[in-house]
């Protein structure tokens, strides 16, 4: 199904007298194709895209190219490794004076730097894109929104975050920009999925709040399947339906998805999340009354639980950890976790508090 953003480019293409315009316009329109999760179709754009970019030696055009193909590797897999053609767009932009261009570059880099948890950079490039961005930069804005958003949902600080969150509608509706509204939706998903999965996992686990965001992260995959949205599949599974089934205790429809989809998940960035998503699976499998499968599990959660790098991943994890060699009769393990449980959430408090201020800082003046 086309966006009506793919419509719109598609009408100002037909219609631009420039050449050089007419082939950034193409390469916006493959980028949002990529957005779409058309990987493939967006690639074979990207493709004639580049030799116009060699031949024309345009700034812009070759701006463009290179915030493309780091948007195709974005949806491949959510790792750093488009970052270095988020910079290249952005240094391309600033090189042809284009600061819309650079707002939009910023804020993909921005969102690499929230999903790193880099703070510092992230608030940089969150204050100099909004102040780049024109007001009918609806692109840039809608992205800018999402991100800060996100962050100050991570922070803990809600009515902020909705604020954000409505910014980044109005200006994703003014885009027509269906992939946007996705990731919206999967963002406020799976955030307040984890949020209530880390309740759970020390014992405070809200079913009703369970239930509400359950029925929101399954409007989120019907949404996706209306609009055409194909990237990144195992988001909503794994990040909001899987940990909202361990709370409601609906746990073979927890394993079920959780066997599904964490080697795909692996593929696609979140290797890193890992350990949580497995200890999980292995308290459903003690629920399930197979303490084999859980005692395989908790140690494999163990093994990776290093590569996680966000404090509430990791109090999730050592707290879900304790709960299971508890029920497997492991005192001393249960102890031990249960300790890296209570510093993790202590040190993910304070970690929310930093992100609180940096955010203040950033935003400090810009109205």
């Amino acid at each position: 199904m086309a966006s009506r953003l793919v419509e719109r480019l598609d009408a100002a293409i037909a219609a631009a007298e420039d050449p050089l315009q007419r082939e950034c316009l193409k390469a916006e329109r493959a980028g949002a194709l990529a957005r779409h999760g058309l990987l493939d179709d967006a690639r074979f754009a990207l493709a004639g895209l580049r030799s116009q970019a060699q031949r024309r030696r345009s700034p812009r055009l070759a701006a463009w190219v290179a915030l493309v193909d780091g948007q195709i590797d974005h949806f491949v897999s959510i790792t750093p490794k488009a970052m270095d053609k988020f910079r290249q767009a952005h240094s391309l932009a600033v090189e042809a004076g284009d600061a819309d261009l650079q707002a939009i570059a910023l804020g993909w880099m921005a969102t690499l730097n929230f999903n790193a948890s880099r703070l510092p950079a992230l608030a940089a490039q969150l204050r100099e894109a909004l102040q780049l961005a024109s007001p009918q930069n609806h692109a840039a804005k809608a992205r800018l929104g999402l991100v800060l958003a996100d962050a100050h949902r991570f922070a803990g600080d809600d009515s902020r975050s909705q604020l954000w969150y409505q910014f980044a509608r109005e200006h994703a509706i003014a885009e027509g920009d269906t992939s946007m509204m996705s990731a919206l939706l999967h963002n406020i998903a799976a955030m307040r999925a984890g949020r209530i999965g880390l309740d759970d996992a020390f014992g405070q686990g809200d079913i009703e709040a369970a239930h509400r965001a359950l029925l929101e992260a399954e409007s989120t995959a019907n949404y996706d399947w209306g609009a055409g949205a194909a990237a990144l599949k195992t988001m909503v599974p794994l990040q909001a339906r899987a940990q909202l089934l361990v709370v409601l205790g609906r746990w073979d429809e927890a394993v079920a998805l959780f066997d599904t989809h964490l080697g795909r998940a692996r593929q696609e960035g979140m290797a890193h999340r890992e350990a949580r998503f497995v200890a999980e699976r292995a308290w459903c499998h003690l629920r399930r009354d197979r303490p084999r499968e859980a005692l395989k599990d908790a140690k494999q959660a163990a093994k990776c639980i290093d590569a996680q790098f966000d404090a509430d991943d990791c109090a999730a994890t050592h707290a879900r950890l304790a709960r299971v060699w508890r029920e497997l009769s492991r005192e001393d393990e249960a102890q031990r976790h249960q300790v890296l449980a209570d510093q993790a959430l202590a040190a993910y408090r304070a970690e929310q508090q930093r992100w609180r201020e940096a955010l203040a800082q950033a935003l400090d003046g810009l109205g």
